[in-house]
């Protein structure tokens, strides 16, 4: 396909020189622009009513029949017919190019595409550079003429390839494409519409047009002085030949060497903002020159750029797009806005030509700088526009997804040899030493529940008039029915009680109710439960039951004590004091906590083996009631408590909503809303984060086994780990009685 477009525009170039003047390609660059317009809403409706893969290759069948055509009219009225060619290749060939990249866009979800893009846009570079062969060999054998049947024999053979890949791509069940068949076709809503509604295609429209006006004016700078300098149209036909052939084979080589390596490391906005800036450099250069040769050289960058870096970055931006609006509109900005410019570039032109002759090409290349500047300045605001998209088809492929349709992902074994390596850590030890305490209850006697169900010792029945001292009595007596009736007493709650009640809560029958109590003064007690959630020394059982009531609170201060306990040795006191957070969040956003603070914990909640990822446990199962609205009930046992943690701290500094879709779909079957996903999280996150938690998430099916770790680096891990293993076994030894 993208041969035989470098091969006709070289053909169209050839035949519309030799039998027009220069000053008419503005006039042809107007009429041919609105030509393509015209074309590109009847396409563009085709394209929404039926789909790019009904409507592209019949184009392509029509495409060459009517190059069959005008070659037949060109040997006998060439004037004609290279109007005729001109129109053809600069509308239909654009709506062509246009509707095979809307048939991709809707196979590749926005993650994929950066693997897929790159082989596909590599194919088309080759293809260029096959093209201009063509033209060179072939018009200079056998004539300009005899380019246009070529032409035609290769459309017939796309004609031919489209539905076989289209058939492909529309039998994979997590494709746009099969997303689209269940979504309403009757929607008249048109491309200028959608325009009109998303700011983003907008932008895409707006970027698209400026960079066609720059890259129009720099042509017609560039053919004027080809046709002053070569006047035999056989040279003419193998100067262009010659140029696009060197050009293709330089987009090759950026394709191959640059492309990917900058869509990875600069982002996919920076890269397209490579086209305006890689102009406005160039034509400050040749601006006080304007020869052949420097003036080449810019063009001849610009469609290198243009056709690796700035298509690839700008089909990339396309892709989350959701796919009912992306087909009324893909039509309408490649050719509508792309046109667009030729007519704009064109009238500029028509402008220029009013000057004296010495100052046309000067003024010309100014206004290039001038337009690329602007294109600029619009590059620059599409990466918050991509995230936006990104996030709008999170919200619209979670529709899509089946709760049936849920991984659940296997417990993985920590083999403990020295083959494999082992891997104990602070959190991970305590982990088996808080399942082996909380199990040593069962052991135990009625009434004397070990670790986190330990209840206090009797005291006896005393005569106080004391309310608070009756209070602490009853409260004090280990009686459950005692505590529990005292608990049920609306009375007031002050500081001495409330000392009393945070401590019931290692009571495990008890520390429900005392919670409740608890709920009601928080307010007036918020330092205390900081004070004991924070210190080493209190009950664990205590320390990670705190967080909960806090979630109550709507005050600085207990934001800030929940913030510090993020950083807490133990991984249930850090995991409720996120969910805390992130329910005073939910209620009031203004009480936000730091960014870099949360970024900075969830590094080092990354900072794990992957194979303890998802080994995290809790004595406490979280209340379903309790939930932020960012975990989903439906998913909460699909994956580790580590990575709904991770995923909780990151909701207290991005957007809930699109986060929640993506936390909820990297757990599901759906590769397409998965990928979107981790596409979004790497475009909102700090590279350094992504590069921690990205490892973590993207599980392939083919990932190879973890080498085997050395002994010495083992032996290090697990004497980094004694001082945990200490702490643990200390306070199961506290806790379990005496036999």
């Amino acid at each position: 396909m993208i041969a035989t477009q470098v091969a006709g525009k070289a053909a169209r170039d050839s035949l519309f020189l030799t039998n027009f003047h220069v000053s008419a390609l503005p006039t042809m660059l107007i009429v041919s622009a609105a030509f393509s317009i015209v074309a590109a809403l009847v396409a563009a409706r085709a394209m929404t009513v039926y789909g790019p893969a009904r409507v592209v290759p019949p184009c392509f069948v029509a495409s060459g029949l009517l190059l069959l055509a005008e070659w037949w009219l060109a040997g006998r009225s060439p004037r004609p017919a290279a109007v005729l060619v001109y129109l053809h290749i600069a509308a239909l060939g654009s709506i062509l190019i246009s509707g095979f990249w809307s048939l991709v866009d809707e196979i590749f979800d926005p993650r994929s595409a950066k693997r897929g893009f790159g082989r596909i846009m590599g194919a088309a570079t080759a293809g260029g550079l096959f093209g201009g062969l063509i033209a060179e060999r072939v018009g200079s054998v056998a004539g300009v003429l005899s380019i246009l049947p070529v032409i035609a024999g290769l459309h017939f053979v796309c004609a031919f390839l489209i539905p076989r890949f289209s058939h492909a791509s529309a039998a994979a069940p997590g494709s746009f494409s099969a997303l689209f068949k269940h979504r309403h076709k009757t929607d008249d809503e048109s491309g200028f519409s959608v325009l009109r509604r998303v700011g983003y295609l907008r932008s895409l429209a707006l970027i698209v047009l400026l960079g066609n006006v720059a890259a129009t004016l720099l042509d017609y700078v560039f053919k004027a002085r080809a046709t002053a300098t070569f006047t035999d149209s056989a040279e003419l036909v193998r100067f262009f030949a010659l140029f696009y052939t060197v050009v293709s084979v330089l987009t090759l080589a950026v394709q191959t060497g640059m492309t990917r390596r900058l869509l990875e490391s600069i982002g996919i906005a920076r890269t397209v903002a490579v086209r305006p800036a890689l102009v406005i450099v160039g034509g400050v250069v040749s601006l006080p020159v304007a020869g052949l040769l420097s003036v080449g050289v810019v063009r001849g960058l610009e469609m290198v750029v243009q056709s690796s870096l700035f298509r690839a970055g700008y089909e990339l931006l396309f892709t989350p797009v959701v796919p009912a609006d992306k087909r009324r509109t893909k039509t309408v900005v490649d050719v509508g806005a792309d046109r667009m410019g030729d007519i704009v570039g064109g009238a500029l032109i028509r402008l220029g030509l009013l000057l004296p002759v010495a100052f046309v090409d000067h003024t010309l290349l100014a206004l290039v700088i001038v337009i690329s500047l602007a294109s600029l300045a619009v590059a620059r605001m599409l990466h918050a526009g991509y995230v936006r998209a990104l996030e709008q088809s999170l919200i619209h492929r979670a529709g899509a997804i089946d709760a049936s349709e849920m991984d659940v992902p296997g417990l993985r074994t920590i083999m403990l040899d020295s083959a494999t390596g082992i891997d104990f850590t602070m959190t991970g030890v305590g982990l088996r030493l808080d399942e082996l305490r909380d199990r040593s209850g069962s052991d135990t006697e009625p009434g004397t529940r070990a670790a986190s169900n330990k209840t206090p010792t009797p005291v006896g029945a005393l005569v106080t008039t004391d309310p608070e001292l009756s209070s602490l009595i009853e409260l004090r007596s280990g009686d459950p029915r005692r505590v529990r009736d005292e608990l049920h007493r609306n009375g007031a709650i002050t500081p001495v009680i409330a000392t009393q009640m945070i401590t019931l809560l290692a009571w495990d029958e008890m520390s429900g109710r005392a919670s409740h109590a608890l709920v009601k003064a928080v307010p007036s007690i918020t330092g205390q439960l900081i004070d004991r959630m924070l210190d080493r020394d209190e009950e664990f059982a205590v320390r990670r039951r705190i967080p909960r009531i806090l979630a109550a609170a709507t005050s600085r201060r207990a934001v800030d004590g929940l913030s510090a306990a993020l950083a807490d040795e133990r991984f249930e006191v850090r995991y409720q004091a996120a969910r805390a957070l992130a329910r005073i969040y939910e209620r009031s956003a203004s009480l936000g906590v730091d960014n870099q603070l949360v970024y900075s914990m969830v590094s080092v909640e990354t900072h794990v083996d992957r194979r303890l990822w998802n080994e995290q446990r809790l004595i406490d199962e979280p209340d379903a009631t309790e939930d932020p609205a960012l975990i989903d009930p439906s998913v909460r046992g699909r994956a580790g408590r580590r990575m709904e943690h991770v995923f909780t701290l990151l909701s207290l500094v991005l957007p809930r909503e699109p986060l929640r879709i993506a936390y909820k779909g990297l757990l599901t079957t759906d590769a397409v809303l998965r990928a979107t996903g981790l596409e979004y999280l790497e475009s909102v996150l700090p590279r350094e984060i992504w590069s921690t938690l990205y490892p973590l998430l993207d599980e392939s099916p083919h990932e190879p086994a973890a080498p085997a770790r050395p002994r010495e680096q083992v032996l290090e891990n697990l004497m980094r780990s004694t001082q945990s293993i200490e702490l643990n076994l200390a306070e199961i030894r506290k806790n379990i009685p005496d036999r």
